[in-house]
């Protein structure tokens, strides 16, 4: 990236400059032409490219062929948090898709996947979901994710580059380094809407994600879901009715009713059910808790290799999340060969409606 870009963006206010310990980092604070959110900066001018969005297509149908001309690719949709995993200087680091170098990410990065791909391919950025219940930034995971986390990769990039490695040669490096992946399904064109929809009920009945679809590299990637992960994405955070966006719910219930129309699956009956269950089990959660410990909130555990990492990690959440976060007693603890780290985030919405609520207060309608 030329200087007379990070000097511009600097000086208007619309990147920082950040360090990690001994390594210091450029962030841009938001998307520019050419330029996704989370794009960095290491040392002067070498460019982290940012990974971009990816567009929603809602019906198969219709959306395949308005958006593919030829073949492309299908991949499991991994519920977890995206990382951009790369080699600098003596160290391995990960940046979180909003361009920070994560604490929590690079201190396990070496224990999840094998590192000696930037041995032979220092250029190289590895684009990875990390999923599973001992998380500290979603609520979520995948249902075959008993404990801790697990990497998921999906995409390598290269430094100072835009775009992606080719799929086939992704999946070539993959294979040699024996990188933990995502799912790949295979190729198929527009109009296998009847294989695609077979497999995505399949995915739905395993109460995965979705898939993505990754057409030639000029083409627009996009995203499908499937019916229940909307609803486990509600379940989740019903709790946090009035702390999130009303688009939050309001999204997921339009995506859940086209799913359902698409799929032969309108009045199901167990559908609905389970669609009250997610609103009222999260409520009823929220209302025990308030009750309980005078406070909503969602409660995380997480995993370090070194004390160090997660005292920066708490310094992060202190410093992002105030008073909203609060830290057990005795974090980071020692348990076997990791410090775990316990916290909560407090829904103070949730917590300031349901503690006058249930306390007899009154509200105007």
């Amino acid at each position: 990236m030329d200087r007379s870009t990070i000097n511009d963006a600097l000086e208007r206010g619309r990147a920082e400059r950040l360090h990690y310990g001994p390594v210091h980092y450029i962030r841009f604070l938001d998307e520019r032409p050419g330029l996704p959110r989370g794009t960095a900066v290491l040392g002067e001018t070498m460019m982290i490219p940012g990974y971009p969005s990816i567009g929603r297509i809602q019906v198969l149908a219709t959306g395949l062929g308005r958006h593919y001309a030829g073949g492309f690719w299908a991949e499991e949709k991994i519920d977890g948090f995206n990382v951009r995993i790369l080699r600098h200087g003596d160290g391995v680091y990960a940046f979180s898709r909003g361009g920070y170098i994560c604490p929590f990410s690079t201190d396990r990065a070496p224990e999840l996947m094998d590192t000696r791909i930037f041995d032979e391919h220092p250029e190289l950025i590895v684009c990875a979901e990390i999923a599973g219940p001992d998380n500290p930034y979603l609520e979520g995971s995948p249902p075959q994710i008993r404990e801790d986390v697990q990497l998921f990769v999906f995409d390598l990039m290269q430094k100072g580059r835009e775009g992606f490695l080719p799929q086939e040669r992704k999946l070539d490096l993959i294979d040699r380094y024996g990188l933990p992946a995502t799912r790949c399904f295979g190729r198929f064109r527009p109009g296998d809407v009847d294989r695609l929809r077979s497999l995505i009920m399949e995915l739905d009945a395993e109460g995965a994600e979705g898939l993505v679809f990754k057409g030639a590299p000029d083409e627009r990637r996009t995203k499908y879901v499937t019916g229940r992960s909307n609803i486990t994405d509600i379940a989740l955070c019903s709790e946090q009715l009035l702390d999130l966006p009303p688009e939050y719910f309001s999204n997921r219930l339009l995506r859940l009713a086209i799913f359902a129309r698409e799929n032969g699956q309108r009045d199901d009956p167990e559908l609905e059910r389970a669609l009250g269950r997610a609103f009222l089990g999260g409520l009823h959660q929220a209302m025990d808790s308030s009750m309980a410990q005078g406070r909503v909130s969602h409660a995380f555990r997480c995993r370090f290799r070194t004390e160090h990492n997660a005292l920066r990690f708490m310094d992060h959440l202190k410093r992002t999340g105030g008073s909203r976060v609060r830290m057990a007693e005795g974090s980071p603890r020692r348990e076997g060969n990791h410090w775990i780290l316990e916290f909560e985030r407090i829904l103070e919405r949730m917590t300031g409606t349901l503690s006058n609520t249930l306390a007899g207060g009154f509200q105007y309608d």
